[in-house]
């Protein structure tokens, strides 16, 4: 599988900002959905790696349901930034060669763009190549008529919604069969 489709969940909109959890999904059109990831990122430890957090953001955790509002209680005691960021690079290299994998986010300036700062926040190098960042926000755009199947789990959740966003993401380009030349 060279594909991996990643969510975060964040105290920020943009670059910079403290990450909560990291899901993440491998995937390929002839085999699906295949190895998960998810981790639950010590606050604290972002915070002293010189990320931020949006007041805002946090007012809008707090209108979010309760299991998935659980992050933020997690986040006290989550693992730390440096170690959540290698256990990333570690399913990423199991995944497919880190030169060829293609990392998949749910917007050009969001997850991959905030992944990125976190990686450069402990000094390390992002660990695939940034021309093989994807944006399935771009891809959505042009298939509203096929629709996001949230019918189970836990939205907010980085997991759930990474692995809901990459079987969306193949719906949409099941009649292309090109994913490869993606």
């Amino acid at each position: 599988m060279e594909h991996a489709m990643v969510d975060l969940e964040t105290l920020g909109q943009r670059p910079g900002c403290s990450i909560l959890s990291i899901g993440a999904v491998a995937f390929d059109q002839r085999r699906g959905l295949g190895t998960e990831f998810y981790v639950v990122v010590n606050r604290e430890s972002c915070k002293v790696a010189g990320l931020h957090e949006d007041e805002s953001t946090l007012r809008w955790w707090g209108g979010q349901s309760q299991e998935a509002a659980q992050v933020l209680k997690d986040a006290e005691t989550g693992v730390p930034l440096g170690d959540a960021l290698e256990q990333f690079t570690k399913f990423l290299a199991a995944t497919a060669s880190l030169a060829q994998i293609k990392v998949w986010g749910n917007g050009s300036d969001f997850d991959n763009a905030i992944l990125a700062c976190a990686y450069a926040a402990i000094g390390r190098d992002l660990p695939w190549k940034f021309w093989n960042n994807r944006c399935y926000r771009t891809v959505k755009s042009f298939h509203p008529e096929v629709k996001i199947n949230r019918a189970a789990g836990v939205h907010h959740n980085a997991l759930f919604d990474a692995k809901n966003q990459a079987d969306h993401l193949l719906r949409m380009l099941r009649p292309v069969r090109a994913l490869s030349a993606i």
